[in-house]
């Protein structure tokens, strides 16, 4: 695949999943799903359902990745990191108003660990990779992260809702010359 095949398939990915996203804002508007996060007590529970927490990557404790971590005191560089696993860092409960079943959910986060720092740096907290070869050791750049399939798509959804908000104003000016 040449690079401008690829260009256009990355391309239409982000408008088929800024179509997507839409579609789901909407009918998440249309038909919400009522939750209870505040709890009044005393509150009457019909069951308790945990969701059990799911390693979404496939790679193995003890892999080799690429770290960058965002803070700033860290300045853009890239460290070897040890891939621990998906790790639980917080719990989400919530009572489904209309069954009143109270719902737990772990919440995971990758979690690496870096020798270099001697510090456990999370997924969420960085941008990483799985490193295959030594040649991929290097440093993780803007311009790689700003290719990140979800990076693109983001902008995407920014530059659609700029838009959006050129428009507004412009019929607004086109309405309040018109008076």
């Amino acid at each position: 695949m040449t690079k401008e095949q690829k260009e256009k398939v990355d391309d239409s990915f982000g408008d088929n999943l800024v179509t997507l996203l839409g579609a789901l804002s909407k009918e998440m508007k249309d038909n919400p799903i009522e939750i209870e996060s505040e709890f009044k007590y005393p509150m009457e529970i019909s069951g308790i359902k945990k969701i059990p927490l799911k390693n979404i990557n496939t790679k193995q404790t003890g892999s080799m990745v690429k770290v960058r971590p965002c803070a700033d005191e860290y300045e853009k560089k890239t460290f070897l990191g040890i891939y621990i696993g998906d790790i639980s860092i917080e719990f989400n409960i919530a009572k489904y108003t209309k069954t009143n079943i109270l719902t737990i959910m772990d919440i995971a986060n990758p979690a690496i660990f870096v020798p270099d720092l001697n510090k456990v740096i999370f997924g969420y907290e960085s941008w990483w990779g799985y490193i295959k070869s030594e040649e991929e050791l290097g440093q993780i750049t803007d311009n790689d992260i700003s290719n990140v399939w979800y990076v693109k798509a983001l902008q995407q959804l920014a530059e659609k809702e700029k838009e959006n908000e050129r428009r507004a104003r412009t019929e607004d000016s086109k309405t309040s010359k018109s008076d």
